[in-house]
């Protein structure tokens, strides 16, 4: 979202942001009713978030459906993100247009096509204009009824160079990120976990020269006084010039933030890094408590590598850890899951830390290795957690926090995933009944996935 404003910003387009608290509705920076502008568009990442975004243009008196939007005058609605890499038919009943991919270098594109609209064009020749992009999908030209009639090509190999923005535009206590300064190191991924999108989805590795990094944050550190800087990528250890960085940033008397941090590839350096910054906790994901499944999982480390490496951390002051497992993967016994807590008792036994475990439901997607698994469903969900919460229970020695995500919730994720376009039709129309909730999805994945296919070329 930074990337885009600042891009916008610096074509002379008038964007304002809009959030949901304190004032819903009116933008932040002048104030003005979301009714009074020309083009409305989100950035999103997850299923969910494409539900609060139908939900809140109903609540702000904005028509779902294209048509009805265009009958009325009513604004233009446009969406991209992540969601764009994985399935963007999720998006598809709503919108007018979807930015799929890296989107940065289609911008110029979309404020011409927008510009020519303002001026006096008409709403059917502005979606005839953006479908000519290859990857802009515009569901009222390139779909037909109810099907995909039109191939993209969604950008997902940009380079990332200085013609793009590497760093956050703003900083502020009152955003989740607090007065961090976020760095962007690469994207993509050439890991190959199985339930995994980044590496079916977003595109090869792309990494930031430490040089190109280096001069950007020379310019904005001398006129910033920030504390700490976060570095944004899929897994910080995967990129070649971490060690470099972490000393130009250590020269410089900034904390530093990890996105993620890969237990084989956790270094003391990286420790010293977080405890320096006055952090006594970290966060890893071993996914499963047995060595089997984990590397069915594509994860190629050990229970034993896990204790390891938490109780180095352990000897460098951090003395708690948040754990990310799932249940209800592929081939998953009740032993995987008693396992989960056999090796949270290793690690106490070992390193005396307090832990807290994150516990989500395995939920197969559009373009990921697994993504012909099945879901395991709300009542074998909860049967496992009653394993799990049932092992957990038995360690009476610092005894875990156990955090379980709703079987519901996970369901609703699964459902909105593997959604067509007549399903985000239905879901719209839904919504602006009142009707409430997310409609299960009776489509076939099957169904979804030739879609998909046919709309990535």
């Amino acid at each position: 979202m930074h990337y885009v404003y600042r891009c916008l910003k610096e074509m002379g387009v008038a964007v304002e942001r809009f959030f949901e608290t304190p004032v819903p509705y009116r933008s932040v920076e002048d104030d003005t009713l979301l009714e009074r502008f020309d083009v409305i568009t989100a950035g999103v990442s997850y299923e969910d978030g494409a539900v609060s975004f139908f939900k809140w243009l109903n609540g702000g008196g904005i028509p779902l459906s294209p048509l009805d939007r265009e009958a009325t005058g009513a604004p233009v609605v446009g969406a991209g993100g992540a969601i764009s890499y994985i399935n963007p038919l999720l998006l598809s009943g709503v919108c007018d247009f979807i930015v799929l991919g890296d989107a940065l270098d289609s911008l110029d594109y979309i404020a011409a096509c927008l510009r020519g609209y303002m001026d006096g064009g008409d709403r059917h020749e502005l979606w005839k204009k953006f479908s000519e992009h290859g990857s802009i999908l515009v569901p009222p030209v390139d779909i037909v009824g109810g099907h995909v009639a039109k191939k993209k090509f969604p950008e997902r190999k940009m380079a990332l160079d200085d013609r793009h923005p590497m760093h956050s535009v703003w900083t502020t206590p009152n955003s989740a990120f607090g007065d961090t300064l976020l760095i962007e190191l690469q994207r993509g991924c050439a890991r190959n976990c199985r339930y995994c999108t980044l590496p079916g989805s977003f595109g090869r590795m792309r990494f930031r020269p430490f040089e190109m990094l280096k001069g950007s944050m020379d310019e904005i550190l001398a006129r910033t006084n920030v504390k700490q800087v976060g570095l944004v990528t899929p897994e910080a250890s995967d990129y070649p010039e971490l060690p470099k960085l972490l000393d130009y940033l250590e020269e410089k008397d900034k904390e530093i933030s990890f996105a993620s941090l890969r237990i084989d590839r956790l270094t003391e350096k990286m420790i010293s890094c977080v405890k320096r910054g006055g952090r006594h906790s970290i966060t890893v994901a071993p996914e499963t408590g047995s060595d089997e499944l984990r590397r069915t999982c594509g994860k190629d480390f050990t229970n034993e590598d896990v204790v390891s490496k938490l109780a180095t951390a352990a000897s460098m002051g951090i003395d708690q850890v948040k754990l990310y497992f799932m249940v209800g993967l592929p081939n998953e016994t009740d032993e995987d899951v008693e396992n989960i807590a056999a090796l949270c008792r290793k690690i106490i036994d070992s390193t005396g830390q307090n832990l807290i475990l994150s516990v989500t439901p395995f939920v197969p997607k559009p373009g990921t290795p697994w993504e012909r698994e099945e879901f395991s469903g709300t009542f074998e969900i909860r049967r496992k957690y009653g394993v799990l919460s049932a092992g957990i229970r038995k360690i009476k020695k610092k005894t875990p926090q156990l955090r379980l995500t709703s079987p519901k919730e996970a369901e609703n994720e699964f459902d909105l995933a593997w959604y067509s376009y007549n399903d985000s039709s239905r879901l719209a129309a839904s919504i602006e009944k009142k009707q409430g909730g997310v409609k299960k999805c009776h489509s076939h994945r099957e169904e979804t996935l030739v879609e998909l296919k046919s709309l990535f070329g």
